[in-house]
Formats: C-alpha cells, structure tokens, sequence
C-alpha cells in the first residue's frame, strides 16, 4: 500500500506537470499552492485514520477513498482557496480533484482496492496487477519484512522526482 511519502511526492509532480496558478498575482503564496497544497491534497484520503483513533470504528480506505467523496471535497477546497486567496474557482478545483484522485489511483493498484463507486456501489475496486508491496503493520515499526516496501517507496519516489527534473531541464 502506498505510504504518505509516496502519495505526497505523487501529488507534488502531479502538480508540477498540470499546475498553472503560477500567474497568480498573490507572489506570497505561490510556495503554498505549487508545493504544500499539492502535498497535503494528495494525502488527505488517509487522514480517515482520526476518527478511527478516536472512535474506534474503522474508516481507513472508506468514504474519502470514493469518487463522490473526492467531488465533494474539490468543490469546497475550491470554494475556500478561492475565497481566502483569491485564484481562480475552475482552477483549484481541477487541481484539487486531479490531486485528489492521484491518490485514490494509486490506492487501486494495491491489493486492497477502494470503494470507488461508494455509496452506488458497495465493491472495491482493484487492479488485477497489485503495484505496491503491502506493508504488515502488526509486525511493528523496524520488522526486516519492510525493506521491500521501503525499497520500493523510495525508489519510486527517486524515479518520479528524476523524471520531473529531466522533464523541467527539457522546457528550459
């Protein structure tokens, strides 16, 4: 299953590729949409963990795993970034739902799968092929049976961050 480092570097070269509020005229927050808000958008599905914790109940891979959940969330994250930092609506919310999804495609290529068509439909969805290495987290924190996926996460991460900067040396 893919970690919050490999969800945020996603969402990060996502944005780097389809972002063009870089004309925005608001300089001092420019760092913000075109790093920060790409991160914590692309990670915001597994935020689902808090009310688990606080319940009891569990929410993981649930609602906010859902394309009606990642509809919904765009248009108010577009709503409030339009209202608070003045960009355009159509544009934050294209980003926010692309970032979004990023997440939930990254998440249907594990063994899993997410509730895509919730609440139409109640399956998960999976691809055939599972990408990530699962994790095992009852074996604890520094079990050896994570090198696979810490190996896989970084070199993922390595690659796509490699094929952004080949990507921006080239626009140059």
């Amino acid at each position: 299953m893919p970690s919050p480092i490999v969800h945020s570097v996603s969402g990060y070269v996502i944005a780097s590729f389809v972002n063009d509020l870089n004309s925005t005229k608001n300089h001092d927050f420019k760092w913000l949409i075109n790093i920060i808000y790409p991160i914590l958008i692309a990670s915001f599905a597994d935020l689902d963990f808090i009310p688990q914790i606080i319940t009891g109940v569990n929410f993981h891979r649930g609602l906010t795993h859902s394309l009606l959940f990642s509809v919904a969330f765009s248009v108010l994250a577009g709503l409030m970034i339009n209202c608070c930092f003045k960009i355009s609506y159509h544009k934050i919310f294209w980003l926010t739902f692309i970032l979004y999804d990023s997440h939930l495609c990254l998440d249907f290529f594990t063994r899993q799968g997410i509730p895509l068509l919730w609440p139409f439909i109640d399956s998960r969805f999976k691809s055939p092929i599972s990408i990530f290495p699962s994790v095992h987290h009852s074996r604890g924190l520094f079990h050896h049976s994570h090198l696979l996926f810490i190996t896989f996460e970084i070199s993922y991460s390595l690659l796509i961050l490699w094929g952004l900067k080949k990507w921006k040396e080239s626009r140059l």
